[in-house]
């Protein structure tokens, strides 16, 4: 898994030299809407040149507001004009989340997506769509879009979303040194930048047999996938940035607490895969934890916080008593 964050003009002007040691990747707003020039990010070009400068991978989204085919053509074109020569190691991204999209017949929707999707892709690029888990469910639930990845806004500690996923965007609340404002934060599932080099897309290496994307499918093969769960039932595997919220133990089969935790960030080393280690995951050198101690993201209430808030309400009751 890869941390990161997705960016806007709202943004405004960004410190991405700060920013850059707390992050693995950011998706770019290029623009919204139909090919006209004011549509375009107003920060775009400069948040891009600063992560090329920077070295921070990066991939885009647009902000869709189509409605026919038309618009959509329309939309492809501004997508293009905007990144021909970024160096794109993550998607390029349609935003479906508009009011004006939303209230469209589904089958309507769905062709305005796929039309967009399958564009992008004879173009040479890896695409996805942003949707809200809601509207994945409801609205855009078709074996058409099928070869995209999606990335998934379901602002929880955990996502309940159950579909094959490629990015999680879990908060629009995140606090980041270097950004004057709240921004959204996000999880990739996928090793993107090693699947687009070595389908040739994004134009960041053009392989002398890839004359035709056409052909090509967004959607990494099941070899090529970098899975949010190990072939074995563990759902996190060694090198995953977790938060522990509760004790650790001296040994897998937690016989003996070790340390107390609370939304500490804490990285796997190793994996005790053993049917009978009820603390499977070696955090430290004899230091282990149970999986459902850990989460993804940074809970805003942890254990502590809880007792600290459930003591303060017995201290409110007692002192009204009295």
């Amino acid at each position: 898994m890869k941390e990161g964050i997705d960016v806007s003009s709202y943004q405004g002007s960004i410190d991405w030299q700060t920013v850059k040691p707390n992050i693995d990747f950011v998706i770019l707003r290029c623009g919204f809407g139909n090919d006209i020039k004011n549509q375009d990010d107003t920060f775009f070009e400069q948040n891009r040149f600063e992560c090329e400068r920077l070295q921070i991978p990066y991939g885009v989204y647009l902000y869709s507001y189509a409605t026919n085919l038309e618009m959509a053509q329309s939309e492809v074109e501004h997508t293009l004009r905007l990144i021909k020569d970024a160096k794109l190691e993550y998607p390029v991204f349609l935003d479906v989340e508009d009011k004006v999209q939303l209230s469209l017949p589904k089958e309507k929707l769905i062709e305005i997506v796929k039309y967009y999707c399958e564009k992008m892709t004879e173009n040479g690029y890896y695409v996805g769509i942003y949707a809200s888990a809601n509207t994945f469910h409801n609205q855009l639930d078709s074996s058409q879009l099928d070869n995209y990845d999606s990335w998934v806004a379901e602002w929880n500690d955990t996502l309940s979303y159950t579909k094959p996923c490629g990015m999680w965007q879990y908060t629009n609340k995140q606090i980041l040194e270097g950004i004057h404002s709240v921004v959204d934060a996000d999880i990739a599932y996928y090793n993107y930048p090693q699947i687009i080099k070595e389908k040739g897309l994004n134009h960041l290496i053009k392989k002398e047999s890839d004359t035709n994307h056409s052909n090509i499918p967004s959607k990494p093969l099941p070899s090529e996938k970098e899975p949010t769960t190990p072939l074995s039932t563990h759902k996190y595997k060694v090198g995953d940035t977790v938060y522990i919220n509760n004790h650790s133990y001296t040994t897998p089969s937690a016989e003996k607490n070790k340390k107390k935790y609370c939304n500490r960030k804490i990285k796997i080393v190793e994996i005790m895969d053993n049917t009978n280690n009820i603390a499977p995951y070696k955090i430290a050198d004899m230091e282990y934890a149970k999986e459902e101690d850990l989460t993804p993201v940074k809970l805003t209430k942890c254990c502590i916080c809880a007792k600290i808030i459930a003591f303060i309400k017995k201290l409110v009751q007692y002192v009204r008593r009295k």
